[in-house]
């Protein structure tokens, strides 16, 4: 089973949307989240990895997925939902 970690913040908008699809689809026992205010090296670790400090970020193995509309494309693509449902 692939790595899947959400870097993110709780006030951001972009952040929200992909939280959200993940709740709707079921997946938030699946993927790590990490909250760069809140998690200790969240924010270095984003750092590392895209050389930037947008979030949100997918990190899926170790490689980054940057943009909330990739993030959620690359979800529904590569996971199913632990329902298999449909996006309302």
């Amino acid at each position: 089973m692939l790595k899947l970690e959400l870097i993110h913040k709780w006030a951001c908008p972009y952040s929200a949307r992909v939280r959200d699809f993940i709740e709707e689809r079921g997946l938030q026992d699946r993927i790590a989240y990490l909250e760069v205010n809140e998690t200790e090296g969240a924010k270095d670790r984003l750092a590392q990895l895209t050389g930037k400090t947008q979030v949100p970020c997918l990190v899926v193995d170790g490689e980054p997925i940057l943009e909330s509309r990739d993030i959620i494309q690359w979800l529904e693509q590569n996971t199913g939902g632990a329902q298999g449902a449909a996006r309302a």
